[in-house]
């Protein structure tokens, strides 16, 4: 559970100066908290709410302007923030989400925001003290810098790759250019769409047509608040979220512990298990935040593309995932392209026709992402994933993975 809904209705300004004053009343006179937004006019709007919300409180404020998730949760860490809040645009529901985080970064999920909720029905008590703002003008910068910092910039550099990103929201364009200076890619970004609607086919062909033309070595399709993130191989098209993560995971050694949100496919826990890897399958969110804060296993997925480095920051954070897989890609891109292909090979993949596989996606309105949609019958969860080049959705079935942890 998350706070979300429809601007003015579901949440009125008046809602959002109680949820900052609830979030400055959690934090404490004078601690800080960090603000963010994507860079849609009515999250800069309901920001400005929450963060008077805060300050009513006597808490301080560290405002980003328009930032990342992942960049919310860095800094919660890299300045000891008691708590910090992300608002954005939800292309998934149509209405604005608003994810709340406490120190070290950790978003409240389900019971965990029932603090919050409480205080929501009481009326905002005349401030004692009225905390102050800070604008942290330098965080593109800073962030990006330790991003770099992160992976082996030398690899990545020597290997000279040409990336094309989508889409141009700001701040990912600002960070994204910043991350090229420094790693020496050559970087080509196509622009965003007028609507923001999932799944985002129009972006994700524009992408695909670009790297096919150019020759580039992938393309990146990008969420406007960086939480989830599709990759494209002139090879293979885009991958699945777990192809994604068994790149991303060349990173690091057999025996390290691994976190993914069900439904996940089997075949692809069994596989990562066989490789050396210790699987942690959790039910739901709170339980993978949770186990993420306890146990720092060295990445986590989630059934939505949405990835996490616990030992960078404790959130959804697509932009150090991919800097993860430049650096595989430039150590091992072909046996990377023969272990994805032989394991597509071992599994039950079809294509669906454009329309039908939007149809299809309409109805599951809860189970849509950035690429396509998943959901799950019958214990088999289905993976419906656009292809710009036969236009098509690529479908994989399979058994859902057991959880196998409390």
């Amino acid at each position: 559970m998350r706070i979300h809904g429809r601007a003015f209705k579901d949440i009125t300004l008046e809602k959002a100066i109680k949820i900052g004053a609830a979030i400055g009343q959690i934090a404490g006179v004078r601690n800080l908290v960090v603000s963010g937004r994507d860079s849609l006019r009515v999250s800069r709007m309901l920001k400005r709410a929450i963060t008077a919300g805060v300050m009513s409180s006597g808490a301080e404020v560290m405002d980003f302007h328009a930032s990342l998730t992942g960049e919310i949760t860095y800094a919660i860490k890299r300045f000891g923030a008691k708590m910090g809040f992300m608002v954005s645009y939800d292309p998934s529901k149509m209405g604005v989400l608003i994810r709340i985080y406490s120190s070290p970064g950790t978003e409240l999920l389900g019971g965990d925001l029932k603090d919050i909720l409480e205080i929501l029905d009481k009326n905002v008590e005349e401030p004692q003290e009225v905390g102050w703002i800070y604008y942290a003008e330098y965080m593109h910068k800073l962030y990006a810098a330790a991003v770099s910092s992160f992976v082996k910039g030398d690899v990545i550099s020597s290997r000279k790759q040409s990336i094309v990103i989508g889409p141009d929201f700001e701040p990912i364009d600002i960070i994204l250019a910043e991350l090229s200076r420094t790693l020496r890619i050559d970087q080509t970004i196509i622009g965003g769409p007028h609507v923001l609607k999932y799944p985002m086919c129009d972006t994700m062909n524009k992408i695909g047509k670009v790297v096919d033309a150019l020759g580039a070595d992938l393309g990146v399709l990008l969420s406007h608040d960086g939480a989830s993130i599709s990759i494209y191989l002139r090879s293979l098209g885009y991958l699945t979220p777990e192809e994604l993560f068994l790149i991303a995971l060349e990173k690091y050694s057999p025996g390290s512990r691994v976190t993914v949100l069900n439904p996940i496919s089997s075949s692809f826990v069994k596989y990562v298990e066989k490789k050396g890897f210790d699987v942690m399958i959790l039910s739901n969110e709170q339980k993978l935040q949770y186990t993420n804060r306890r146990e720092r296993p060295v990445l986590s997925l989630t059934w939505r593309g949405e990835y996490v480095t616990p030992v960078f920051s404790l959130g959804y954070d697509s932009v150090i995932i991919y800097t993860q897989i430049l650096e595989s890609i430039a150590e091992n891109n072909s046996r990377l392209i023969n272990e994805i292909s032989l394991l597509r090979q071992s599994l039950n993949i079809n294509t669906v026709e454009y329309d039908q596989a939007l149809k299809i996606c309409s109805e599951k309105s809860n189970e849509l992402t950035l690429w396509g949609c998943r959901f799950v019958e019958n214990n088999q969860v289905t993976t419906l994933i656009y292809q710009p080049a036969n236009g098509r959705f690529m479908k994989v079935v399979d058994k859902v993975a057991e959880v196998n942890t409390e």
